[in-house]
């Protein structure tokens, strides 16, 4: 939690001083620079069970950063930068490079908002767990058509088809075998780091628990999965492709190179004949972006200036139409840029694709908070549910896919309210999967009807696929689904991993294998359900609450096997699978809410983040 509150809040320091003579603005500079680093060290002790208090402080802090928010832009970044600095929680070159790349925008957005209203409670609580969580904004969403009485039910062909899923492959082009594995930066093994007459623990060739991916397991990953799944139908690419170096993202052609040579090597393997041949499918990962994270809606009002253009991530959506050319019809190209990275295809006969950019619901992208902020942002719900009409009337079945799953606690309630709404209006008939990333584990969410919880009324299930990255502490594992061609539903789901930790200690190449087939390992005499349906999996978590063995199978499996995998006690026991019923994110456990509840509030979880502030750790 302290670098969540260090990190949030020395971007925030970024509006620091009023217009005043250069000589009293240094004697300010000292004085402000004092308070803010006695505020945010007292914020990093935050009392667990004084949630009032914690709420005042965090609330008090974005008070007084606001009224400093109109001096000179060079003035701010210098005092952000010391006040980072002096507390001493995060790597120097790591401060400056935050606040130089994510300040400008900190400053635009703070502006606007309404500290002591909701705008500043949103955000104590949505990326501290400071304050309760503001009650979502009520809003039906608007449908052209009511839900049909009698929708078409598909039937099943008992013919299958093979499906790829990769995620989260963060390759890091200056990763290097022998470098330091144990830095003070978010990741390690990388020449800059590494003290060649002083290094506690070398990178191996393959990887390592505390680093993102080198080019050689990514290699290694292509060239294994011909071998596992011999006739791959087309594959899904659940965004971000770029190392988790969020200090230092620009320029922009520094984070276009990696990509374009990352889409350059999926080309190879996923094109040719040879090899796999099949079309791949992405979505826009939060890394995608540079700086990190920043995607602006339609709306945003953008700092000025020559150096600021290319926050309108214009550039990122142009590199992607050129990189999935190939892959997507060319009809449906143009809608990348239009729709700020989503757009829809048509993978096999009968089922319609819609990738969706879903950093409009990331807590982390800062033009959320700037007001007025629209219930849609860039109008991406609206474009979704035009397609899943069309659908509808078509008898199509549709597979949503993107980077964040809804329900993951980085999605904003609101967002993820207005999301389930169209899930329930449009599932299971239409909707028969929905497929995402970014936690790097390999789990699983259930959709249900209304506010219900019960087998009999889940009705969507959402896979996050397990990350290629072994970053942090896990094995690198990606998946394959064994999918029905009438109805589309995933009838078999396959996970893949490489015992990392093996090849280090023995230097042995690395060995990919099959970890476990979903329905063999959690079916049940118990369940029957149809194998791999909501209801099954809703039973399935029903017999992890109840059978600890069952469980600990999720929880291994969850980790990819890897021998760095934490304890779960018994609240990490019950949060776990709040979170596996919580398609929306308003009924997780691990956040303060603002009302009564029936599901418990579990606040201390201590699971290292793969893709939030917490990866600022060290």
């Amino acid at each position: 939690m302290k670098y969540l509150v260090l990190l949030f809040f020395t971007t925030l320091v970024h509006c620091l001083y009023p217009q005043t003579p250069f000589n009293t603005i240094q004697t300010e500079q000292q004085q402000l620079e004092d308070q803010l680093v006695l505020t945010v060290n007292a914020l990093l002790e935050k009392d667990p069970d004084d949630a009032e208090k914690n709420c005042n402080s965090c609330l008090s802090l974005l008070r007084m950063t606001k009224r400093f928010c109109y001096f000179p832009e060079i003035i701010q970044l210098a005092a952000m930068t010391n006040v980072c600095k002096r507390s001493k929680q995060v790597d120097d070159q790591v401060c400056e490079g935050l606040v130089r790349e994510q300040g400008p925008v900190i400053r635009k957005v703070l502006r606007t908002m309404d500290i002591s209203g909701r705008d500043g409670h949103l955000a104590c609580a949505s990326i501290l767990n400071s304050c309760p969580y503001p009650d979502v904004i009520p809003w039906e969403v608007p449908f052209p058509k009511p839900r049909p009485e009698h929708p078409h039910v598909h039937q099943p062909s008992h013919q299958t088809i093979e499906v790829v899923h990769l995620s989260d492959w963060h390759v890091d082009p200056e990763y290097e075998e022998d470098t330091e594995t144990i830095c003070d930066k978010p990741i390690c093994c990388r020449k800059d780091n590494t003290d060649p007459d002083n290094i506690l623990k070398k990178a191996s060739r393959w990887g390592e628990y505390e680093c993102d991916s080198p080019l050689t397991l990514i290699e290694s990953m292509l060239e294994y999965i011909p071998n596992a799944i011999t006739n791959t139908s087309f594959a899904l690419l659940t965004g971000d492709i770029p190392p988790h170096e969020v200090w230092d993202t620009l320029p922009v052609s520094k984070a276009q190179i990696i990509q374009d040579a990352s889409y350059a090597l999926l080309h190879a393997h996923f094109d040719s004949p040879h090899f796999i041949n099949a079309k791949v499918y992405p979505a826009i990962g939060n890394h995608e972006s540079a700086p990190t994270n920043l995607f602006p809606l339609k709306s945003s009002k953008l700092p000025g200036g020559k150096r600021h253009e290319d926050l309108t991530m214009k550039w990122l959506y142009t590199a992607l139409i050129d990189n999935w050319k190939g892959w997507i019809d060319s009809r449906y190209l143009p809608s990348v840029h239009k729709n700020s990275g989503s757009y829809i295809s048509h993978p096999f006969p009968g089922l319609k694709l819609i990738s969706i950019n879903t950093n409009f619901c990331y807590n982390l992208n800062w033009w959320l908070y700037q007001q007025p902020a629209p219930k849609d942002p860039n109008g991406i719900l609206a474009w979704l549910i035009s397609h899943l009409q069309k659908a509808e009337d078509a008898k199509q079945k549709v597979w949503i896919i993107g980077h964040t799953s809804p329900g993951d606690e980085s999605c904003f309630h609101d967002y993820s309210n207005y999301f389930y709404q169209i899930i329930n209006r449009y599932a299971p008939h239409v909707i028969a999967g929905q497929f995402y990333g970014h936690t790097h584990r390999d789990e699983f969410q259930i959709f249900y009807k209304g506010d219900s919880q019960e087998v009999e009324d889940a009705i969507s299930i959402a896979y996050m696929a397990p990350s290629i990255t072994p970053f942090p502490n896990l094995n690198p594992g990606f998946r394959s689904y064994s999918v029905d061609t009438g109805t589309f539903e995933v009838i078999d789901s396959h996970t893949f991993i490489a015992d990392l930790n093996q090849s280090i200690i023995w230097d042995h190449e690395l060995k990919w294998y099959k970890e476990y087939s979903a329905h063999k390992l959690y079916q049940s005499p118990n369940n029957t359900h149809k194998p791999l349906s909501p209801s099954w999996w809703h039973t399935v978590s029903q017999e992890m609450e109840e059978d600890d063995s069952v469980f600990d199978l999720y929880w291994l499996n969850r980790y990819k096997q890897s021998p760095m995998t934490p304890a779960c006690d018994k609240l990490c026991h019950i949060n776990t699978i709040c979170t596996i019923r919580a398609g929306k994110s308003e009924y997780r456990c691990d956040y303060l809410p603002n009302y009564p509840t029936n599901r418990p509030v579990i606040l201390n979880v201590t699971e290292e983040e793969a893709c939030g502030i917490q990866i600022l750790a060290k």
